[in-house]
């Protein structure tokens, strides 16, 4: 049985999209396919993927097994991937999706997004100098991205981590809607200005890095103390009998956004699905929305990743992983 999760509706096809999803970026390798048997068989009805995250063929062997055991239909999951960098020429945008469709052992995608507004040479996976990086319109990419959808390959398209100027960028050649925007949006790096602007559009609001990813590979870099430490969010789980975990994502779905919680963990994909069975006061929500940093400081994902002009290149940028 899915889990009672609200569901928003995007753009364009009106399709309604889970508000919780399983995040599958930096899910240890073997025990991805684990975590989303588990997330299906307790009632997650949306996961989201990308090419980078080089895991989609164990996602896909557990889809494919809970579909074979009768837990659910492929119709039921809410499957969302991601272009990469590498594939933004218009030839090869086809080609970066295939690649996904056959890891995944799926004919479609639900949605397909845009990962970075950044152009890789189609030989680079994670460019370490600034000659790796290509200038590829946006709007080029974005075209070859809409044919996907007359194809019957995908449902919606979208973008992620795209700021303002480059959301316009797209929009004034897009020929169908921005379904989605994914970028990290948190108490720390709240997003407001592009959260308003996005959802103005009517573009979904997908968040990343909602718990503030305390162990990603970047957290040398990180400017603030971990997210789920603060002392008002824990004040505020108390209140409730809660976890800062279910405050954090519990202020995210009632902004309204799509939250992509990530474990392997089966207890913790169970305990980040119950957000249903309680509210945050109008009173809360403004004393959470306070906690916003100036800048990069509050920023917990790329916080200085070279290739989104954040840091100079140093030949080396092993830490900073992809999402």
């Amino acid at each position: 049985m899915a889990i009672p999760c609200p569901k928003l509706t995007l753009k364009g096809t009106n399709d309604a999209m889970p508000q919780l999803g399983l995040g599958t970026w930096l899910s240890e390798e073997g025990k991805v396919y684990e975590a989303t048997k588990h997330a299906l068989k307790v009632g997650y009805r949306h996961i989201d993927c990308a090419w980078v995250y080089f895991n989609e063929a164990e996602v896909g062997k557990g889809l494919a097994e809970s579909v074979e055991e009768g837990v659910v239909t492929r119709e039921e999951v809410w499957l969302t991937g991601k272009l990469w960098n590498n594939f933004h020429r218009p030839e090869l945008v086809k080609k970066g999706l295939q690649e996904s469709l056959d890891s995944l052992g799926v004919k479609y995608l639900d949605l397909f997004l845009m990962h970075f507004p950044v152009a890789f040479k189609p030989d680079v996976v994670e460019a370490t100098s600034p000659d790796q990086v290509e200038n590829v319109p946006l709007a080029d990419t974005w075209k070859a991205m809409e044919a996907l959808v007359d194809e019957g390959l995908v449902k919606n398209i979208g973008i992620s981590n795209c700021e303002i100027p480059q959301v316009k960028e797209i929009l004034a050649s897009a020929t169908k809607p921005v379904a989605v925007n994914q970028f990290e949006t948190q108490p720390y790096y709240s997003r407001k200005e592009l959260v308003e602007f996005c959802q103005a559009q009517g573009i979904v609001v997908t968040a990343h890095t909602s718990l503030g990813s305390p162990g990603n590979c970047m957290s040398a870099h990180h400017a603030s103390k971990p997210l789920m430490q603060d002392e008002l969010v824990g004040e505020i789980a108390k209140k409730h009998n809660k976890t800062p975990a279910h405050v954090l994502l519990r202020w995210a779905i009632q902004r309204p956004t799509i939250i992509l919680p990530k474990s392997v963990t089966p207890s913790r994909i169970e305990s980040n699905a119950e957000l249903f069975d309680f509210e945050l006061s109008a009173d809360e929500v403004v004393q959470i929305d306070a906690l916003c940093k100036p800048g990069l400081e509050g920023c917990f994902n790329h916080p200085k990743t070279p290739w989104l002009g954040r840091s100079e290149f140093t030949g080396n940028t092993a830490s900073y992983c992809n999402n």
